[in-house]
């Protein structure tokens, strides 16, 4: 069947004058049934369609592919049509690879910069042997013929006809004409493998046709009236030539100093592009480095050969073919093959001349296929030669198949593993990114520039005059920059706080493209002239290897030769973002990117249209190549705030956004809050193991739960708060272990505003103080005259409390441990514990949001000068306080450990009215078998079955009257304890009524 390349859908006007845009079919495939989970990939599962998992039947892997609007169904695909597949495959362990990829790029992790070694990511992370012995195996019963595997592991290329691949994974196959007349093909069905090896199948590549790449770079312009002296005296014809470089020349040579037109309104040259960016402008700048470009077209390297000859370099060029031959494809002499790959390389020479370039070309555009596609991207990364990548080629993501999509995402995944750093230009059409493909307005962006292990580039207009330089977005009639909301990556952890979006945002920063003001390149245009020609152009594609060469700089100086290259870049840099955003980044506040209907607009701090802004290098590189740092570990004491301090408040901005420009929208579904604690609140800099935390949700749009954990690790399965319903205010107590970076992750399952109090924090220091369990007492209940005279609820009142010389508590304890309720609430209102004596503070320990609520919260509070601490309550409420240990000198210290699900009834069966569970807490999860005194858990009820109440103590002692969790029937409420462990290393839980119960562990005292 003949293979058309896609034309572009007419538009008058604005859509006229764009060019190099060269679309191409390729092939697509259905979606994948899995992604690395790293990045909450949003993908289709396998379904099955007859045997159970883990049996020979089939299954079906993904969804098939819509026919596109406008499009006809002309008949059944020939059968001899040849098809060129890849059966891909998911990483032995997705969520090890992406904690690994986190890991290596959070500075303070002990694996900060310690990168995978070339080639070795099979071995450590890829489909283990019998994984892919079985997928082979699968694919020749059904009659195909599979290659040899990957490098990595990842994929089995596979040649077939139309009907063999019909009959291996059960699915038809059928010819559709498009709105622009191509005809392409489509698979009727999602493929289905035996069900003992689909599960380890994300996605076969090759089943359909219908899709479009192209380059993002705007129409050339000539720069001046060539001199063929010139030319004479630089090139040679068009065949590659060694060039013998003048002096360095950033400002460029007469081509186009002596065109008329001025550098750094009509055009930018090297020099004055570096200093716009802070950039440095040597004939060695990159020295050592390597930067590697994808691409689907010939390059004239007469034109390269004219461009070095120009700004006086020498730099290494060379290529690297795959899936096609040098001397196949269009030549790159009609104005417009090759023009993408002269941008690119020429952009980086003038900015890194010290660096080698890589080509990694593909077959052309117009016939390359999704495999082609994927097979480049592989290529680039499995031979790990480029430290940095640069892609300037992308199509709409709504239109890329999900098993194209999720096959990226996981060889990216392998490069971050590898310690390399890839860009991607964020396309040319505004927000409009399907345009060009299906004609659509609506909004959209870029793959792979919306990948979450690529860092999305975007486009902005610069204009310098003298020392002043202005920068806007780019956007016009003519073109401007992609940059939106994905629909397929869920949020990610970089973002949170930043993009504050419902799924990632894109792009993640910005450099030149536009054409009125862009980049000086020599390209071939056999019609023009029969030498290489001076051009200016523009497009995000400039700005993508502007960005690498930026990348590049930093990986050459002597902080990254020190402390390891950048690699993944979107952690360090939003991170960078958050600490100090003017000297990182250029903020681009004015502009649109409305190309083809109304898009994004640009406002201070982070936006869909400029993303975090252009570099500014200098304070870049020192965030890129940031020390190692080293977390604070071993046996801690405590040290208490004299009152809480706000880190976090999402409604009033307070930590929450740039470092100068905070944000008051919410946590989204699925988003994470990173808090800074080193360093904030006078919290010391360094040496913090452990901070506790009074975490409070309020604004609740729905049931949800919260999950705290020390940034740079793993997200964990286990939860700090839990809430039922909307316009819901809950706060929970939670003790969170510290990374090397000072910072602690908070994750939200629905959307809420988020508070962070801290009330105290430990360091691995013996100058804190230590913890003391006590069997728990209550020494406060309003309801029965406990502590206090009357049996009347608090309204808008504060109770003085004596602690010291009660329940245990010594005239010695600094502060105490408290399990505050609050019960019989009557509206909304908060409870708040502080010393007596001192200033009430503004942070609250308890909040209800309606009548009747029973709610309680750990708190750890010093204790007053006199020996009592105070409790306000602001509303009406009866008051319970139960406590359950105390700091002093005299105590043991406390131990962090990766938080862990102990215990979850759910699995078994409900603890009953009225009886007692036993959890053994010694041997598990890093905690030691010996010597435990104490543990601190987060413990959850859920499933109640009417009101009830939960007491955890020591086991072998006796049951306390005092309790840990209170509720009424039907909520799902979290508390955290500090309780004592019993001589045999268990603690006890009592209900006295039925309901599950969930146990998750952040420490021990020892």
């Amino acid at each position: 069947m003949a293979k058309k390349a896609h034309a572009a859908p007419g538009r008058p006007g604005r859509a006229a004058v764009k060019t190099g845009r060269r679309a191409r079919a390729i092939t697509a495939a259905s979606t994948a049934a899995i992604a690395l989970v790293a990045v909450t990939v949003t993908a289709t599962g396998a379904v099955a369609q007859g045997g159970a998992a883990g049996s020979g039947g089939p299954r079906r892997i993904g969804t098939a592919p819509r026919v596109p609007a406008g499009a006809t169904v002309t008949g059944a695909t020939a059968s001899g049509t040849t098809l060129h597949l890849s059966v891909n495959l998911a990483p032995r362990d997705p969520q090890s690879l992406a904690d690994f990829v986190t890991a290596v790029s959070t500075p303070g992790n002990a694996q900060y910069h310690h990168y995978l070694a070339k080639g070795q990511f099979a071995a450590v992370f890829g489909p283990t042997r019998a994984t892919i012995a079985g997928v082979s195996q699968a694919l020749k019963a059904a009659g195909l013929s599979p290659g040899r595997v990957s490098p990595d592991g990842l994929s089995i290329p596979v040649t077939a006809t139309a009907a063999q691949a019909s009959h291996a994974f059960g699915t038809g196959f059928r010819d559709v004409r498009l709105k622009d007349g191509t005809t392409d093909y489509l698979n009727t069905s999602a493929p289905s493998l035996p069900a003992n090896v689909a599960s380890s199948v994300t996605g076969i590549v090759g089943l359909s046709s219908i899709n479009t790449v192209s380059s993002h770079h705007s129409a050339v312009r000539r720069a001046s009236r060539h001199s063929s002296a010139t030319a004479t005296a630089t090139v040679s014809g068009r065949s590659s030539r060694t060039v013998t470089p003048h002096t360095y020349t950033p400002a460029l040579c007469a081509d186009f100093t002596g065109s008329g037109l001025t550098d750094g309104t009509d055009y930018y040259s090297p020099g004055k592009l570096a200093g716009a960016y802070g950039m440095t402008s040597s004939a060695t700048a990159g020295a050592g480095q390597t930067v590697a470009v994808f691409e689907l077209e010939n390059v004239d390297a007469g034109s390269i050969a004219a461009y070095q000859s120009c700004v006086g370099t020498s730099t290494s060029v060379s290529r690297v073919y795959v899936d096609t031959t040098a001397g196949a494809g269009a030549p790159a002499t009609d104005g417009s093959v090759g023009v993408e790959s002269a941008l690119d390389i020429e952009d980086l020479i003038g900015l890194v001349p010290g660096a080698a370039v890589i080509d990694y070309q593909g077959p052309d555009a117009a016939s390359a296929t999704d495999q082609n596609v994927l097979d480049v991207y592989q290529r680039m990364v499995t031979d790990d030669q480029a430290q940095v990548i640069s892609t300037s080629w992308g199509e709409c993501e709504a239109v890329e198949s999900s098993a194209t999509a999720n096959a990226e995402n996981t060889v990216f995944a392998e490069a971050a593993a590898q310690g390399q750093s890839v860009v991607a230009a964020s396309g040319d059409d505004g927000s409009s990114d399907c345009y060009r493909a299906t004609g659509s307005t609506a909004k959209a962006v870029d793959d792979p520039a919306s990948q979450p292990y690529v860092t999305g580039v975007g486009g902005t207009t610069m204009t310098t005059s003298g020392s002043t330089t202005t920068q806007t977005t780019w956007g016009n009639a003519s073109g401007g920059t992609g940059g939106g909301v994905s629909s397929r990556w869920a949020p990610v952890v970089y973002q949170g706080g930043v993009a504050t979006t419902t799924k990632r945002a894109v792009p993640d920063v910005s450099a030149l493209a536009d054409p009125a003001d862009g980049y000086p390149i020599y390209f071939q245009d056999d019609s023009q002239s029969a030498s290489p020609v001076p051009g200016l152009i523009g497009g995000t594609s400039g700005a993508a290897p502007t960005w690498a060469a930026a990348i590049v700089q930093a990986n050459a100086g002597t902080a990254c030769q020190t402390n390891g290259q950048v690699g993944f870049l979107n952690n360090a840099l939003y991170k960078a973002a958050r600490s100090s955003y003017p000297t990182n980044f250029w903020d681009v506040t004015s502009g649109d990117n409305s190309v083809y209907a109304t898009g994004y607009t640009a406002a201070a701090g982070y936006d869909e249209v400029t993303g975090l802004g252009s570099p500014k290098e200098a304070g870049l590189t020192t965030a890129l190549c940031a020390a190692k740092g080293t977390a604070a570990t071993g046996a801690s004491t405590f040290h208490p705030l004299s009152s809480p301090k706000r880190l976090l408040d999402t409604r009033n901005g307070t930590g929450w956004g740039l470092s100068s420009i905070p944000t008051t929208k919410p946590l989204v579904a699925g988003g994470t809050a990173p808090v800074k604690i080193e360093g904030a609140g006078g919290i010391p800099s360094s040496g913090v193991t452990a901070v506790v935390l009074n975490l409070t949700v309020t604004g609740t749009t729905g049931a949800g739960s919260l999950i705290a954990w020390a940034d740079g690790t793993s997200k964990p399965a286990t939860s700090n708060l839990n809430w039922t319903g909307a316009s819901q205010t809950i706060a929970a107590s939670a003790t969170v272990k510290v990374a090397g970076d000072g910072v602690v992750d908070l994750y939200t399952s629905s959307t809420t505003h988020l508070i962070a109090d801290v009330q105290g924090y430990y360091t691995s220091g013996t100058t804190g103080s230590t913890y003391t369990a006590l069997t728990p007492a209550r020494l406060l209940d309003t309801r029965s005259k406990v502590g206090i005279s009357t049996t009347s609820k608090i309204s808008n009142a504060v109770v003085s409390l004596k602690v010291r010389g009660h329940g245990g508590v010594p005239t010695a304890a600094t502060s105490v441990v408290l399990n505050l309720t609050a019960t019989q609430t009557v509206g909304g209102g908060y409870l708040e514990a502080y010393p007596e004596g001192a200033t009430r503070p503004t942070a609250s320990n308890v909040n209800w949001s309606a009548t009747g609520t029973t709610i309680p919260n750990l708190v750890v509070v010093p204790v007053g000068s006199d020996g009592n601490v105070s409790i306000y309550v602001h509303g009406t409420s009866h008051v319970i306080a139960d406590v359950s240990g105390y700091f002093s000198t005299s105590g043991s210290a406390f131990h962090t450990v990766t938080p862990l699900r102990l215990l979850d009834t759910r699995q078994t069966t409900a603890l009953g009215a009225g009886k007692t569970l036993a959890l053994q807490i010694s041997g598990r999860d890093a905690i030691p078998s010996t010597g435990v005194k104490a543990v601190v858990l987060t413990v959850t009820v859920t499933g109640t079955t009417g009101s009830g109440y939960l007491t955890a103590w020591a086991d072998g002692g006796s049951r306390p009257t005092a309790s840990n969790l209170n509720w009424v029937q039907g909520k799902t409420i979290g508390n955290q304890v500090m309780v004592p462990v019993g001589s045999d290393g268990k603690v006890d839980f009592y209900t006295n009524s039925t309901t599950n119960v969930i146990a998750d562990v952040a420490g021990y005292i020892s």
